[in-house]
């Protein structure tokens, strides 16, 4: 017999709300959503399975606190199959609290351990440059953290340099992969390292909370920036980290100047300081009025005329040295452009060339062999490849 999906998932919804009804179900809370219908959705999980759930309105109205991501809970609930999309999911009735997950219980055991070793203190925290020239990066690269981290950079100082370090970001192995992409980019001599990802559950930012991670940040000598999810996101390295910051894009924001504000301030300062001088020449023109006025019975016009003359040299040459180092800095910014627009240029010239490498070494296409396992880079990426 032939049925449609529909009744597929039809047919087995019956089956699962037949049979798995008035269950009572502990687990974990993660990802819970309060939709705007007044509905909530999460998923119930312990360390080795995961299921989604739904407590409508009328139901979750009814629970006596405020349930939160990490929270472990026992619900009354019936397995049952969401019809459109044949997914499982269980209808909680009720919920009850059961103690704190494991997940958060794990975090606040680290978090006190490591706050107690004085990892967190104020007095290892180092000050982040006020004028970074080369920065690190370590992140997912062609990730949202890592659009986002260079879309702010060019709009807020295009004139410093990134070196980005390719790293998982979730999962088992990302822990070790953060720790050693720190470890290689902290050798450099940056001015600062950021360790960046964009949002996600708690299971999606769990390797920012690894003990090993942790200490590799505290022993950095390059002062270290954690921009890991969301302002409501604390892990473990935004503890230990010199600086937080409650986003990737925030990072930027923190740790660049704005050029527009620079050059803001470079004309206030220009016009307060021809300001002063201008008082200072009137003060003291004033005085010289004055003293002409005092002695003009003892005839000291012609000392006092040639005061005003050297006063008005003075006044020219000073002038002269002001204007002399507003158009030095004018000549230094435009140079630091022209080059900046000349790497941009020959970036986008060559995007598309590809290098060539076998074992680690550049290699021309004619000494290649059938059988030859080469690497091929872009500026952005790179491939394996074999010669065939």
């Amino acid at each position: 017999m032939i049925i449609s999906v529909s009744k597929l998932n039809e047919q087995a919804k019956t089956l699962l709300e037949l049979n798995l009804s008035n269950l009572n179900v502990k687990g974990e809370i993660s990802r819970l959503t309060k939709h705007s219908s007044g509905h909530w959705y999460f998923t119930l999980k312990d360390k080795d399975a995961s299921v989604s759930c739904a407590m409508f309105r009328f139901n979750n109205q009814l629970v006596k606190f405020d349930p939160k991501d990490g929270d472990e809970v026992v619900l009354e609930a019936s397995a049952s199959i969401y019809k459109e999309s044949g997914r499982y999911q269980l209808i909680v009735k009720s919920m009850k609290e059961a103690g704190t997950g494991d997940l958060e219980k794990a975090f606040l055991e680290l978090k006190e351990k490591l706050l107690k070793e004085g990892l967190f203190s104020q007095d290892h925290k180092k000050p982040l440059p006020k004028f970074p020239s080369k920065i690190a990066v370590i992140t997912s690269i062609g990730s949202a953290a890592y659009e986002d981290i260079i879309k702010t950079a060019k709009v807020r100082f295009d004139l410093c340099k990134f070196y980005f370090y390719n790293s998982l970001v979730q999962g088992n192995l990302a822990a070790n992969d953060l720790i050693k992409a720190l470890k290689k980019a902290d050798l450099v001599g940056y001015d600062a390292i950021v360790l960046a990802r964009g949002g996600g559950s708690k299971e999606d930012l769990w390797c920012f909370n690894d003990e090993g991670l942790a200490r590799a940040i505290f022993e950095a000598k390059t002062p270290i920036i954690s921009a890991v999810g969301h302002e409501i996101d604390f892990s473990i390295s935004d503890f230990v980290a010199d600086h937080r910051s409650i986003t990737p894009t925030a990072s930027m924001i923190d740790l660049l100047p704005d050029k527009n504000e620079l050059m803001q301030k470079i004309d206030n300062l220009e016009t307060n300081f021809k300001k002063a001088i201008k008082e200072r020449f009137l003060n003291a023109k004033n005085k010289v009025l004055n003293l002409e006025l005092s002695f003009k019975k003892i005839a000291l016009n012609s000392k006092i005329e040639m005061s005003f003359t050297n006063l008005k040299d003075i006044e020219h040459k000073l002038n002269f040295a002001i204007q002399g180092k507003i158009s030095k800095f004018e000549s230094d910014l435009a140079i630091k452009k022209a080059l900046l627009e000349e790497k941009n240029h020959f970036f986008s010239i060559t995007k598309n060339l590809i290098q060539v490498q076998k074992d680690g070494k550049n290699i021309s296409l004619n000494d290649l062999e059938n059988g030859d396992i080469i690497t091929l880079y872009s500026q952005t990426t790179s491939k394996k490849a074999t010669i065939i």
